[in-house]
């Protein structure tokens, strides 16, 4: 099995990393809403987050648990697509996903969590592990040619209409990275500053489940990978790059149609005890970030099928093996696999989340 992987320990790495991507991924998406009360009133969570109801924590953030889990999802497909095609020029990938995990065990560290500290550090000790295994994964395959191409140009080596929609949707990216990662307060409503119009001033402190400054910030350190590798298409071009072009289709896909998704289910938060509750989710950012994601969605799709005309899809290949039929991914198995997302989502948020 993965045999495009010769390295054994390396495949082990890179086989734990995403077994703990993964798991994260579907306790958020599924199982958010239990999680965040700690797997209580006899609700399910595959990781319950630890708090008790006198952690400020409790109850507060399954929406954006379950956004993160969907970012999260995406991550993991990359790690999949290495251990499936080899190593051989995947720095595209790792080098990205490295950066990524950096900044969230950043995020996660106690020194840096401010006034909105976890529960536990249960987060930061998996975010280290899973990110310890894939440094060493990345390590180990140089040998198998995991940097062959590694280029940091400072020139657009982009030719056509792709280049707009991936910069466009770079600065987008940027944007909200800056804001979510710097002015996570003002955003979610605990009062200071903010570059993008975010929760209404206060509201943190009067809705117990809005979501804490920290977990905005957690949202942040995946928009790094993901913007990172939009610009190692926009400076290093498209050729022969299908690799992180796929993560980062597939990525930005499952990220968008999370939000979109999720925007139609209204999921009340129960919090055990509190007799005020279930909570209705402020929606007051619904519409903004569905138009937001709507958009970087149709950006990235319409420069995916621009870069095909720039050899995006040469040497392309699937089990290993040269995947001679290169409309079969664009016009078959991207919509397959997005059509089966949506089922996922729509269980998630109709079955799963609701308690």
């Amino acid at each position: 099995m993965f045999d495009a992987i010769k390295s054994m320990p390396a495949k082990v790495c890179l086989g734990l990393s995403f077994l703990v991507g993964i798991l994260y991924s579907i306790n958020f998406i599924f199982f958010s809403s239990c999680s965040v009360i700690n797997g209580d009133a006899d609700c399910f969570s595959l990781i319950p987050n630890g708090a008790t109801i006198e952690n400020e924590t409790y109850g507060r953030g399954a929406g954006t648990l379950y956004v993160a889990g969907a970012l999260m999802f995406g991550v993991s497909s990359g790690t999949l697509l290495i251990l499936n095609e080899g190593a051989r020029g995947k720095w595209t990938i790792m080098l990205p996903t490295i950066a990524g995990f950096t900044c969230l065990a950043i995020v996660l560290a106690p020194p840096f969590q401010g006034d909105y500290e976890t529960a536990n550090n249960n987060p930061l000790y998996a975010t280290i592990a899973a990110l310890g295994l894939y440094i060493a994964a990345y390590v180990m395959l140089k040998e198998e040619g995991v940097d062959d191409g590694l280029a940091f140009n400072m020139g657009i080596k982009l030719n056509n209409e792709a280049k707009y929609a991936v910069m466009l949707s770079s600065v987008i990216g940027t944007l909200y990275t800056i804001n979510h990662l710097f002015f996570a307060d003002g955003y979610a409503g605990a009062g200071g500053s903010t570059l993008l119009s975010g929760f209404e001033e206060g509201s943190y402190w009067t809705d117990p489940i809005a979501a804490t400054p920290l977990s905005i910030r957690v949202l942040a350190t995946f928009f790094v990978t993901y913007v990172s590798m939009g610009l190692i298409l926009l400076t290093n071009g498209a050729k022969g790059n299908w690799p992180v072009a796929h993560v980062l289709l597939f990525g930005i896909t499952f990220f968008s149609l999370s939000i979109i998704v999720g925007n139609f289910a209204t999921i009340e938060q129960v919090i055990p005890g509190d007799d005020n509750s279930p909570y209705t989710p402020d929606d007051s950012t619904d519409l903004t970030n569905s138009i937001v994601v709507g958009i970087v969605l149709l950006l990235n799709i319409f420069a995916y099928y621009k870069m095909r005309e720039e050899g995006v899809e040469e040497g392309m290949t699937f089990g290993g093996e040269n995947f001679e039929n290169s409309d079969d991914f664009f016009y078959k198995m991207y919509p397959a696999v997005t059509a089966g997302f949506v089922v996922l989502l729509l269980i998630a948020n109709f079955v799963t989340q609701p308690l």
